[in-house]
């Protein structure tokens, strides 16, 4: 089953990359059931892909287990060849564009040109899992996984204003930069520093099972078990209604 949770909170980190957290609830039938998650940036890390089960009932904790998580990412080398054909039909649309009225010219070179700065992170990653349930109920699911992915960051800016009895006075801010082609709707956003290792291929480990993964993947494998220790370091945490 197609399921696609909602992003609950993002985490992102001043040299690019953030943590997604995302939330469902389901409804399972006795036996297995298998879903796959939609609008997963091909970006994203299998190794830290994470999967919590949020029991309604206490009891439920004994009938409902998570069986398996299945994670796959795209092929590099075949990905950027459909990449390059969809630029270059892009580019030979917008070129012919004129022969089109001034609304559809706009709006052709619009779809086109959005066309034109796809990349690899842009395309979608695979992010299954199998629940094996004794009974018929709900449960909420909670997913987390780590994307690579250097357009979406931070940084902080400082205006300085003097008055005229010459008394500065400093505002700072935080701006967020997200140029990826994935859009975060009312989330709860926080900030934090850590430097990205450098990129390097993946390596299947242990807790992933059945993972296709190409030889020569985007982004890094090996983050360490205390990544997910700088979320309670967070420099500051706040709600925002779209991050685009």
């Amino acid at each position: 089953m197609l399921i696609d949770p909602k992003v609950t909170r993002l985490d992102i980190f001043n040299n690019g990359g953030a943590i997604v957290q995302r939330e469902i609830k389901l409804s399972l039938h006795q036996g297995i059931n298998e879903f796959q998650i939609q609008n997963v940036p091909a970006s994203f890390d299998p190794n830290s892909a994470e999967i919590k089960l949020e029991y309604l009932r206490p009891e439920d904790k004994e009938l409902i287990k998570l069986q398996q998580t299945i994670t796959t990412l795209p092929d590099k080398n075949n990905a950027n060849q459909e990449i390059t054909r969809e630029k270059s039909a892009a580019n030979n649309i917008i070129s012919y564009s004129i022969d089109f009225t001034r609304e559809m010219r706009e709006k052709i070179s619009e779809i086109c040109e959005s066309s034109s700065y796809r990349t690899y992170a842009d395309m979608i990653g695979t992010f299954d899992f199998i629940i094996n349930s004794k009974i018929s109920g709900d449960i909420i699911v909670n997913i987390l996984y780590f994307i690579n992915d250097i357009r979406i960051k931070w940084s902080t800016s400082l205006i300085v204003k003097i008055s005229n009895n010459n008394t500065p006075e400093i505002e700072g801010f935080i701006i967020v930069d997200n140029q990826t082609g994935f859009s975060y709707e009312n989330v709860d956003l926080g900030f934090a520093i850590f430097e990205l290792p450098e990129p390097t291929s993946y390596s299947v480990v242990g807790g992933l099972s059945n993972v296709n993964l190409p030889e020569q993947a985007y982004g890094q494998a090996n983050i360490n078990n205390n990544f997910y220790e700088v979320q309670n370091k967070l420099k500051r945490t706040q709600r925002y209604k779209q991050i685009k």
